[in-house]
């Protein structure tokens, strides 16, 4: 962080006279991290707030938000900043403190006065909890304050949506533009992922522990009515009509969290199976190095490595990938779920 830039535009006012020593203690405590805002105006950096998280609780998986924007009046040359702007600033502190640190449940308390920083909380789908009688000290007196929190399952824009079928349910990770990842869980059996984990207990589809209820609960039934990002209630519709048997093939706008790009180059070619029809490792490194057999030979191994480690199952079909000699080989939702797809897809059979 700039510390000169901060002094000068006074963003830091409320909480210090001394910028430097400020900065310094903040980085160098873990419990502690602070980013700065700024926009990009004729090519230049210009800084328009300071926002952070304070008071992190391991134990909990807690922390309080802050923000710090600049009063224009008293800082001179500031670009043009709007509503809009700062709340896109705070949403993506919500966003790296849920899904970069995982942290289940941010809080923050203004004066009951701040009504600016009120919209920004309710526009990024915070709510208040309580009113705290004389909780913040402020200009010289003490003032009520208003808490308001946020849980990680809470967040509309990015969440876990779930689809129900015989063998399990598939959990699908995006936001409004694309999903990033699909997991399988076994009924009965906990559900794996903090994020997954938090939302399926929210829904109801999970206990309080985390285990997910048994085939047929009504739960279940109700996901289809909640909200979700929308490029995850399209997957959780277009996966629906799949183990329906209404629909053979995606429109999914998918994206992976990580991959190689030999990686990459795999789950492309693995995506282009078609429903219904399986390939061995060997096809798919033939796929891949044009039909050279000697070199495909070489690349069996690390195919079979990439099929492992896709993170977006049925989306990415590598529960078409058989083994040479026809075995079922190792699937990320476990073999019994690979024989299930199979069969679905090949017979339209749903073994017990």
């Amino acid at each position: 962080m700039d510390s000169s830039k901060i002094r000068e535009q006074r963003i830091l006012d409320p909480v210090t006279d001394d910028v430097p020593s400020f900065i310094r203690a903040v980085l160098s405590d873990s419990n502690r991290k602070y980013f700065t805002a700024s926009l990009i105006e004729d090519q230049k950096e210009q800084l328009f707030g300071v926002l952070g998280l304070e008071n992190y609780s391991a134990k909990n998986r807690s922390a309080d938000a802050v923000m710090y924007f600049p009063d224009t009046a008293l800082s001179g040359d500031l670009p043009d900043v709007s509503q809009e702007h700062r709340t896109s600033a705070f949403d993506s502190l919500l966003r790296y403190a849920f899904f970069d640190q995982q942290i289940h449940r941010v809080s923050m308390l203004i004066p009951v006065t701040d009504e600016e920083s009120e919209k920004i909380l309710l526009s990024c789908h915070m709510q208040q909890e309580a009113v705290l009688d004389e909780a913040l000290y402020v200009d010289g007196a003490y003032c009520d304050g208003a808490l308001f929190s946020l849980l990680d399952s809470e967040y509309p824009d990015y969440s876990v949506g779930f689809v129900p079928f015989r063998k399990g349910v598939v959990a699908i990770r995006g936001d409004n533009e694309v999903i990033e990842m699909t997991r399988f869980f076994s009924y009965g059996k906990p559900v794996e992922g903090n994020l997954e984990r938090n939302v399926a207990i929210r829904t109801g589809i999970a206990d309080s522990s985390g285990v997910l209820k048994e085939e047929g609960s009504p739960e279940y039934k109700d996901l289809f009515d909640m909200q979700f990002p929308k490029e995850v209630m399209r997957c959780m519709t277009e996966l629906n009509e799949y183990f329906m048997k209404r629909r053979t093939s995606f429109t999914i706008h998918a994206k992976p969290l990580h991959g190689s790009d030999f990686q990459k180059k795999v789950w492309d070619q693995v995506s282009t199976i078609p429903y219904g029809v399986t390939k061995s490792y060997e096809d798919i490194a033939l796929d891949l190095t044009g039909g050279d057999k000697v070199s495909a030979r070489n690349l069996t191994r690390a195919v079979g490595a990439a099929c492992g480690d896709n993170p977006l199952p049925i989306l990415v079909p590598c529960h078409r990938i058989i083994g040479k000699d026809g075995r079922l080989v190792g699937f990320s939702g476990g073999l019994e779920i690979k024989e299930f797809l199979l069969n679905h897809e090949m017979f339209g059979i749903h073994l017990a």
